[in-house]
């Protein structure tokens, strides 16, 4: 069953980070046409401006979603052992295994009773991260679950790639959820399309892409150098991240608005009542699009944290609310409708309340103080491994 309603699970806290490092896409007209065709994509699409980490900046998802909790657990004053379980949403673990849940854990220090495990989404994984949190609140079998979701979007993209490098930025986002004694309703549908789970996906990135697991590195050097050009003439090989584009418009366009009017009607939500619809921050255009198909108040729909950050995939619903709602949250009570839809495809659509939470808003993540530099990280397992 892809819906689920919730009746005493509530979101008590909220932070989202960012890398310090921005590009604005009109420092990067030596890329386009003219500085019009710029303009153009900068009216139509909304590129404008992103934050990534710097090339030679070797920080993680986890990292960012660490930096992230940390500025949550320090504005809340949150006793740790009150936290029962940590749920850790990312698309790009630091390893195949153990999951990075458990590095998170120990970076947090958390105690031993907290339970930790990854959840493996892009774009809608805010969606499924609040919607396991809430089960497992809703079972009984939990009190607080802190939610981490994050992503480094932008690795692998040459700059060069126009196609995907001034869609997405990076973040990391950590997110407080808890039992309410007193009633709060939300609701969830989450609905897949596996006939288009090869629209969104890095080929090398698992087990399934040959001489991954048989170290077999003069095939990888091989296939790092062999490189072809795409239909538009950008550089790939067999490392590079693959979106079908047209395939995945085509998704955005058809079947996300049918499968959020369901969620409306299967509860029999009322539009008039939503104070701002946080439509997953793929570009300007998107958002507008999928708001009119599923008539949105489109004062009610922002995109401006698409402008300002990029699409941060599972942190774009996370910075709408620490962006736009940042004063509104922290001073009443209101109620939104999010949405996320991308690779696998899926999309996970859910209306929530938010009651004075404490939001930390979007910082500038800070490196940790357990940061590696790449010959650092080698040196170390090197010695491990040696004994």
């Amino acid at each position: 069953m892809s819906f689920a309603q919730f009746s005493n699970v509530k979101i008590t806290g909220i932070a989202t980070v960012v890398p310090e490092n921005e590009i604005d896409i009109f420092d990067e007209v030596q890329y386009y046409d003219s500085i019009k065709k710029v303009e153009r994509l900068h009216k139509m699409v909304g590129f404008h401006k992103r934050r990534v980490l710097k090339k030679d900046d070797t920080s993680t998802a986890s990292d960012l979603g660490i930096c992230a909790a940390r500025k949550l657990i320090k504005e809340m004053s949150l006793d740790l052992s009150t936290i029962d379980a940590l749920v850790n949403v990312t698309q790009r673990p630091d390893f195949s295994a153990p999951a990075t849940a458990y590095f998170i854990h120990q970076k947090l220090e958390l105690p031993e009773s907290v339970l930790a495990f990854d959840v493996n989404n892009g774009c809608a994984g805010f969606v499924y991260g609040f919607y396991v949190a809430s089960n497992m609140i809703q079972s009984g079998a939990c009190k607080k679950v802190l939610l981490i979701c994050a992503d480094t979007a932008s690795r692998g993209i040459p700059i060069e790639d126009r196609n995907e490098a001034p869609v997405f930025g990076d973040a990391g986002s950590a997110i407080l959820v808890e039992y309410s004694e007193k009633k709060q309703l939300s609701y969830f549908n989450i609905e897949s399309v596996s006939s288009g789970f090869g629209a969104i996906i890095r080929p090398n990135s698992g087990t399934r892409f040959p001489y991954q697991l048989n170290f077999e590195f003069e095939k990888f050097v091989e296939l790092k150098e062999d490189k072809f050009l795409d239909s538009k003439g950008f550089e790939k090989n067999l490392f590079s991240p693959f979106l079908d584009g047209l395939a995945v418009f085509d998704f955005t366009i058809k079947f996300v608005p049918q499968s959020i009017k369901r969620l409306f009607e299967k509860f029999n939500l009322d539009k008039d009542e939503i104070d701002t619809y946080c439509i997953h921050q793929a570009n300007k255009q998107i958002i507008q699009t999928v708001a009119t198909a599923c008539n949105f108040d489109l004062d009610k729909t922002p995109y401006t944290v698409f402008e300002k950050y990029g699409n941060n995939t599972m942190c774009a619903i996370p910075s709408t609310i620490c962006e736009v709602l940042k004063e509104k949250s922290t001073t009443q009570k209101i109620k939104l409708f999010g949405t996320g839809f991308g690779n696998g495809l899926t999309c996970g659509s859910c209306v929530f309340e938010l009651d004075k939470i404490v939001n930390c808003g979007i910082s500038n993540y800070v490196r940790p103080e357990y940061y590696q530099t790449p010959e650092e990280f080698i040196s170390y397992w090197k010695e491990k491994l040696k004994g």
